[in-house]
């Protein structure tokens, strides 16, 4: 799991500009089937069989910067792609895609009380950027033991679990359909046509979701980092099918993997739009619990990581 996120966690790939990983997860993902990549960017790998048509979706994009204006001194303003928490950006490096670094910062006298998106801005150091640049957070990932420190870990850590569960994988007659989507931050607008060409009987979005165990939190929520992969019931945008639950928590049962059940106030993922594909499909979300979420530094469990491959890699198959 570590030697993959090494490798994932590189790229710079936010919404709207997936090419440098989705390159790489068709190199990592060609030994275990046919790779394909549709007209939105989606990245396919495809298990043939006679079975069930079984999707797993796992959104290879990042939140990150677009550049909107570039002023006579060089300095740029930005518009957030995605779910940017400003507080955290302050201060923080930026990586572009052709390797040009910044600086987020605020205008002078601005109170963090009544920081607003248009109070901040890029310095390049002088490099050029042009209106449309995009860029993400720079930071090399930081292993702790069986943790690991990181920008990303959504949802680089959830495409890990899927390369990770496709190594593991047991004869099935179900025919795979594991998707590495785009757009999931901006809407969840990559992986509509996926599922519309797809057509599965059953689907899943792999992805990370928050978790509530450090100081000072008053949400009234039992999710810890270390508690297992967690069982998504329910988000702002989506309720999990009944059976794709029951489907998780059995596996997890026969598996002896220990689980968390997740009802969330807010946020989505890409079961969502799965959902409402066609006539419909039967989605549920397998998550994989991290810290600090939206944020320059993630912080996640590999241990259990490896426990949501496993328990993706027998469910699927069942």
């Amino acid at each position: 799991m570590d030697k993959l996120l090494r490798k994932l966690l590189s790229p710079v790939a936010v919404s709207g500009r997936e090419t440098a990983a989705s390159d790489l997860l068709a190199e990592l993902a060609a030994p275990y089937g046919d790779v394909s990549r549709d007209r939105m960017g989606n990245l396919v790998l495809h298990k043939k069989g006679t079975g069930k048509r079984v999707m797993v979706a796992a959104h290879m994009d990042s939140i990150g910067l677009m550049v909107n204006y570039v002023d006579d001194k060089g300095f740029a303003r930005f518009a957030n792609l995605g779910g940017m928490q400003l507080v955290p950006m302050l201060g923080q490096r930026v990586r572009f895609e052709n390797g040009t670094v910044g600086v987020i910062c605020a205008e002078r006298g601005v109170d963090l009380r009544d920081l607003k998106p248009e109070h901040l801005y890029l310095d390049t150091a002088g490099e050029p950027v042009e209106i449309g640049d995009t860029a993400a957070y720079c930071a090399e990932p930081v292993f702790v033991g069986k943790k690991v420190i990181s920008p990303y870990l959504d949802n680089r850590l959830g495409c890990a679990v899927c390369l990770r569960a496709l190594e593991l994988l047991r004869q099935t007659n179900n025919e795979l359909f594991f998707v590495f989507t785009v757009q999931e931050e901006v809407g969840c607008r990559g992986v509509k046509p996926a599922a519309y060409a797809i057509q599965p009987d059953l689907a899943l979005a792999v992805d990370i979701c928050g978790v509530p165990d450090t100081p000072g939190e008053k949400k009234q929520n039992a999710l810890t980092l270390d508690g297992g992969p967690v069982v998504k019931l329910m988000d702002w945008w989506h309720i999990s099918h009944p059976s794709v639950v029951s489907l998780l928590e059995q596996t997890a049962e026969a598996l002896d993997i220990q689980t968390q059940r997740l009802v969330a106030e807010r946020g989505g993922t890409d079961a969502s739009a799965i959902t409402e594909s066609r006539s419909g499909v039967p989605a549920g979300c397998l998550a994989i619990p991290i810290r600090y979420t939206h944020c320059p530094n993630e912080l996640g469990n590999l241990e259990v990581a490896e426990a949501c491959a496993k328990l993706l890699a027998e469910a699927v198959c069942r």
